[in-house]
């Protein structure tokens, strides 16, 4: 299970997918995240699978205390320098999210960007939306935000090709997409061609799960309260909406 990530979230992926183009980005989706958690500051929050803390920073700067996890040492090595640089008290584990509940509960969580799915069975998946619910407090309340399925299937990109500047220069990333109907996936290969030359090509494979079938797994692990939303301005969930987010509650 450990190779493919180890692969694919390296420094690269970050550099052009994880680290925002602009503060305000990440700054409202801090302002949805507050909102929909019912948080206030000095209130404990978990950040599951932080990626680079591009969320976990600016939550703490507001007065929360931040806990973040995430697989990826390096991610975790990052998040740390942007705390620091921004002065911020964030506490990030390099830890499996799957297993990994925080000492203390929290009084709300999230887990954004897509980083649910990525194992072939529900009971994997499963586990992760389970490690949330035991990180609550009773009638804490989580946020997952996931692909919106519907959505991605009617308006599938196979192609897609982004530019951006990193700290090695203007890297160039080119995603092929394509569905396996008999596994329920979508199936990624990601390219980058780098300034030097280089060329570094990795797989990935998420779950398809239609939200129906997120919500199911939400209230399997114990989940209640289940809400949808298709976007960060918290609008009602379409077909064409650009994401699934979902609101749950731990039972009290």
């Amino acid at each position: 299970m450990a190779t493919w990530w180890a692969n694919l979230y390296d420094d690269l992926l970050a550099d052009m997918l994880l680290a925002r183009s602009t503060s305000q980005e990440s700054e409202r989706t801090a302002d949805f995240l507050v909102e929909k958690l019912g948080i206030m500051p000095g209130m404990r929050v978990l950040d599951q699978c932080c990626g680079i803390g591009s969320l976990s920073v600016p939550l703490a700067r507001r007065g929360y205390e931040v806990v973040g996890v995430d697989q990826c040492e390096a991610y975790i090595d990052r998040g740390r320098r942007a705390a620091e640089a921004a002065r911020a008290r964030v506490e990030l584990h390099a830890a499996d999210a799957l297993e990994f509940v925080p000492e203390r509960p929290v009084d709300g969580a999230f887990n954004w960007w897509t980083s649910f799915g990525y194992l072939p069975h529900d009971e994997g998946n499963a586990r992760m939306l389970r490690r949330a619910l035991e990180a609550l407090r009773p009638r804490g309340l989580f946020l997952l935000d996931f692909m919106n399925v519907p959505g991605v299937l009617r308006g599938l990109q196979k192609d897609v090709v982004l530019r951006r500047a990193t700290p090695r220069g203007e890297v160039v990333l080119h995603r092929e997409s394509s569905v396996d109907l008999a596994r329920g996936t979508l199936e990624k290969r990601w390219a980058y061609f780098l300034p030097d030359g280089q060329r570094r090509s990795w797989p990935s494979s998420v779950r398809l799960y239609m939200p129906h079938e997120v919500a199911r797994l939400l209230a399997e692990v114990g989940f209640s309260d289940i809400e949808m939303y298709g976007d960060e301005q918290g609008n009602p969930l379409l077909l064409d909406s650009p994401r699934l987010i979902l609101r749950a509650r731990r039972p009290a």
